[in-house]
């Protein structure tokens, strides 16, 4: 066995950090590196149920695995070095980590995923990678890359033996994980990482779910009035996670949207008044392949709408006894009355048609007059009240 790769780690955090120091830089990947395997459009292939450990809590991200093409592989023979000429995580675990290092541990019933036994299977290598293929050699995500010699799966089979024969989702399970560091920093605590089944001599990934994030606008973005329409458009990234977003209010769900293209879009009219928070959450239709995401809470602002209401009299000076009209307009039109006034006094409440209502008379005494009109909705959930300026009215004899 190898000293140098074969690096057998204790069960605790800290004895993983102080024993799994920066090893040798990149060595070139060598062309039998893990092609047998068929390209596939996803990172993993998720069994009818997650494995019992999962979710990892110290896991943040997935792996994808690559042949020396730059193709996605999810499974390939126990006996091929390296496991895959490129494993790639979906998070940064450190800003300004150039390090990557892959590690195989065992499952073990009973135990916190912490407290594995495991080993590095290849040498540390940095990234990014621009001898790699596109896209690998532009990714700024962690990339570990392979090489002739690294540990094979199936020798860390026999240095960690899988000896689990019941069927509680232990049997011939591994968990293989990347993490980085730099040359002033140790290895992260955090990683990558992917549930992989060993099957005699092939591995297949089995539960590997990227992070999503989703993030919801809202339009009109603040506020909006009683039954007016309010347009929620959720964003699911990456776009090629495919499931359904609930959109909620609180805690109600008001809607399930299939996403498609990152995008799930949902349009009410019914939200109540007040300051209601929207919120959306994505949940993947294959929880192995990506995890679910929750976006931050909206605020918006549920009122009646406003009304505006205008006067006019027919003359601003009449003659005692002679006939003066008022016509009050009302904006935006809808239902209601219109009552008019003869400074407190109350001449007449009349119906609004079309907008408009009007109010005529002789019953002035001689003097100055002042005339208002106030506009009472019939819906008053869905608008105010208004009462136009006053109107100066000269009555002479």
């Amino acid at each position: 066995m190898n000293s140098t790769l074969r690096r057998t780690l204790t069960v605790t955090a800290a004895a993983v950090l102080g024993t799994m120091l920066v090893a040798s830089t990149a060595l070139a990947v060598g062309a039998s590196a893990a092609t047998a395997a068929s390209p596939a459009a996803s990172p993993a292939t998720s069994p009818a149920t997650a494995p019992p450990w999962e979710p990892d809590p110290d896991s943040v991200g997935a792996l994808i695995f690559y042949n020396s093409s730059g193709q996605v592989v999810t499974g390939g023979s126990t006996t091929e070095s390296p496991v895959a000429a490129y494993v790639e995580g979906t998070k940064t675990l450190r800003s300004g980590d150039t390090k990557a290092s892959l590690f195989g541990y065992l499952p073990v019933k009973g135990q916190t995923t912490g407290e594995w036994s495991g080993e590095q299977l290849g040498s540390t290598t940095a990234f990014p990678n621009t001898s790699a293929p596109a896209p690998l050699k532009t990714s700024t995500l962690p990339v570990e890359t392979g090489s002739p010699g690294d540990e094979t799966l199936a020798e860390l089979e026999e240095d960690f033996p899988n000896l689990d024969t019941s069927n509680d989702g232990y049997a011939g399970m591994y968990q293989l994980r990347l993490r980085t560091s730099r040359p002033d920093e140790g290895l992260t605590i955090t990683y990558d990482s992917a549930d992989i089944k060993i099957t005699g001599s092939t591995w297949s990934v089995v539960y590997s779910p990227a992070p999503t994030t989703t993030t919801l606008s809202v339009s009109p973005a603040s506020a909006a009035n009683h039954g007016s329409t309010v347009k929620l458009t959720a964003t699911v990234t990456p776009s090629a996670a495919a499931g359904s977003v609930e959109f909620r209010d609180r805690s109600k769900i008001l809607n399930t949207v299939t996403v498609a293209s990152g995008k799930a879009s949902y349009s009410t009219d019914t939200l109540a008044d007040g300051v209601q928070k929207l919120s959306t959450e994505f949940v993947p239709a294959d929880a192995g392949t990506y995890r679910s995401s929750t976006s931050s809470a909206h605020d918006i602002t549920v009122s009646a709408s406003a009304t505006t209401t205008s006067l006019k009299a027919s003359s601003s000076t009449i003659a005692e006894g002679k006939s003066l009209t008022l016509t009050a307009k009302e904006s935006p039109s809808t239902a209601g009355s219109v009552t008019f006034y003869n400074g407190t006094k109350k001449l007449a409440a009349v119906k609004v048609s079309k907008g408009e209502a009007k109010y005529a008379s002789t019953k002035y005494a001689v003097g100055s007059r002042s005339f208002k009109a106030t506009f009472t909705p019939s819906n008053t959930a869905d608008y105010k009240q208004s009462t136009s300026k006053v109107v100066s009215v000269k009555v002479e004899k």
